[in-house]
């Protein structure tokens, strides 16, 4: 993942003003891995023993960093109590800084590769946060089609632009790849506040099984599957022993969706990442590109096996 910024590189205006808003000094941090920007993700803690997490960027960072910041700042002052998502604290400038600032949740990353029983939980807190937020509390918020369909063109822009090593089975069905990209685009629309960047490094899990949600900077509304049907397609499922299909179908079964709905959005995140995968390399954020071209692969494996049974 990308090298984040760390506490060090803060300063002493705004460490100063950090730990004013913790109440004490700091004597701990934790760096929290994952991700793909720069900006800081550390856990501070006092001698008392208080914690809160901090997220900082400047625009000289990244350019796309600070506006993600305040958008999900945005989405936490309006986020239900109820849901499993770490309360906002503060959020401010500072001189060239964008600070977001939350409550420290529980737990850690996922395990990885992925285990049967945290996959379980995760989906069991998915369906938590959609219960809790349907309709949709976030006022504003772009849908869905509207935040992913963009992305899930990619077969669209694959097929104006031909890449001299598109897998042969992707080129044969080509034409059936685009639309079923599209009917997944639409079959995403709905009022549910939506995630709609369910990876293993946006969330947190304890020991007994507490889920929290991080990350909220992509959140949209959509259909109470999208962040379920959006998680399990990052999930490399090799040997099969997490039955990545066959979760699939039981999530859009729950909802009363049929198996082709999941083959159409499926199909429309690989067609992203098959085109994204062969975007030139950002300096910005250098191991995106490996991270997509591993995503295009498992995703591909997937797709393969749904393909031919709807």
């Amino acid at each position: 993942m990308t090298p984040r910024l760390t506490w060090t590189d803060l300063g002493t205006s705004l460490r100063g003003r950090l730990e004013e808003l913790l109440g004490e000094p700091v004597v701990h941090t934790h760096s929290c891995r994952g991700g793909f920007s720069p900006s800081s993700a550390e856990i501070l803690s006092g001698a008392s023993g208080r914690s809160m997490f901090v997220k900082a960027v400047r625009e000289q960072d990244n350019p796309d960093s600070p506006a993600l910041n305040r958008a999900e700042t945005t989405v936490l002052e309006q986020m239900p109590t109820q849901a499993p998502v770490p309360r906002l604290v503060d959020a401010f400038d500072h001189g060239d800084w964008f600070v977001l600032v939350t409550e420290a949740a529980p737990g850690a990353l996922p395990q990885q590769p992925w285990t049967a029983r945290q996959l379980d939980q995760v989906l069991a807190a998915l369906e938590a946060l959609q219960a809790a937020t349907t309709p949709c509390p976030v006022a504003g918020l772009p849908t869905v089609p509207e935040h992913l369909g963009p992305d899930m063109l990619g077969f669209e822009r694959v097929a104006e632009n031909l890449p001299d090593d598109l897998d042969p089975w992707l080129a044969e069905r080509l034409d059936a790849l685009r639309a079923a990209a599209l009917r997944g685009i639409d079959a995403l629309a709905g009022d549910t506040l939506s995630h709609s960047d369910v990876r293993a490094d946006n969330m947190l899990i304890t020991d007994d099984g507490d889920v929290s949600l991080v990350d909220w900077a992509h959140a949209s509304r959509g259909s109470r599957v999208s962040d379920a049907l959006q998680l399990l397609s990052s999930i490399d499922d090799v040997d099969g022993t997490l039955r990545v299909n066959d979760r699939v179908d039981e999530v859009l079964a729950r909802h009363g969706h049929p198996r082709r709905m999941g083959t159409d959005v499926l199909v429309g995140i690989l067609g992203f990442f098959v085109d994204a995968a062969r975007l030139p390399h950002n300096p910005t954020l250098p191991l995106l590109g490996e991270h997509r071209r591993r995503r295009r692969d498992s995703l591909f494996a997937i797709v393969r096996e749904r393909w031919g049974g709807g």
